[in-house]
């Protein structure tokens, strides 16, 4: 008989190579690593994954799907575009931005192991959606191309969650709320929109 799966010992391996990638990178972190984090057997390890690249997968999946989710549905509950606009910036950049761990792995193994090209693609049809949603012409986007406000909104997302991680990794004078205070200035600057 199978044993069964407990999903706490999967979260726990899922946390610690998280943390473990994000700070040793990928390729420096074993599976003895990931043992001795856990304090978990390795045939525990190789119960819940076959190998590191489907953890790092899951990581990135779950990690992404699970925000992904939320701020779809957030936004589609949420009845006018501004309000929309607000949701997204006060709520729930702030919360991706929480998780350096999960930034560090976006930004260097993500592009390795997990197809972050969709995920950025998921993001920009939505706030662009978003962003049309608000009458564009009176926007500052008038004669912007789409192919131009993805090319801006991946700039824009891919460049935030590099700002928060240098400030958060280096002796920059900056923090995230900095970085989160000058989007919204360029945002209202830009959209013409008090936020």
């Amino acid at each position: 008989m199978a044993r069964m799966k407990d999903e706490s010992k999967r979260a726990t391996i899922l946390q610690s190579s998280k943390m473990l990638f994000s700070h040793k990178g990928f390729y420096n972190t074993s599976v003895s690593d990931i043992v001795k984090e856990t304090g978990l057997p390795v045939g525990t390890i190789y119960t819940y994954f076959r190998s590191k690249d489907e953890i790092i997968q899951d990581i990135v999946k779950e990690g992404w799907e699970e925000f992904y989710v939320r701020l779809e549905r957030a936004l589609r509950e949420t009845p006018s575009p501004e309000e929309r606009l607000r949701l997204l910036i006060d709520e729930f950049i702030p919360e991706l931005l929480g998780d350096l761990d999960f930034i560090n792995i976006l930004l260097s193994e993500a592009l390795s192991y997990t197809r972050i090209e969709e995920k950025i693609e998921k993001i920009t049809d939505l706030v662009f959606k978003l962003l049309t949603s608000l009458a564009p012409d009176s926007l500052g986007l008038a004669g912007l191309a789409r192919r131009d406000i993805e090319a801006l909104l991946a700039i824009f997302f891919i460049g935030i969650l590099n700002a928060v991680k240098l400030a958060r990794t280096s002796s920059i004078d900056m923090s995230t709320e900095d970085i989160l205070g000058a989007v919204k200035k360029v945002i209202r600057n830009s959209l013409r929109i008090a936020l």
